[in-house]
């Protein structure tokens, strides 16, 4: 593959980049426990016990979003 055409093909896919960021096409996430919204849920002292729980045994990768345990 020639340089230029790499740099033609890399250039087309940060285009598609952008326009996906642009068009933001994923519906917004919702937190729905017992008809609660995500603020409440995280206010939740009982909520946050149970996932604390669930969760005390795993390392959380915040940034890759990964939980593994």
């Amino acid at each position: 593959m020639s340089r230029k055409l790499a740099f033609v093909f890399l250039c087309l896919l940060t285009a598609f980049n952008v326009v996906a960021l642009a068009i933001n096409a994923a519906p917004p996430t919702r937190a729905a426990v017992a008809g609660m919204s995500y603020q409440k849920l995280v206010h939740d002292t009982d909520f946050v016990r149970a996932v604390k729980s669930v969760v005390q045994g795993c390392k959380v990768n915040v940034e890759l979003a990964k939980l593994a345990c």
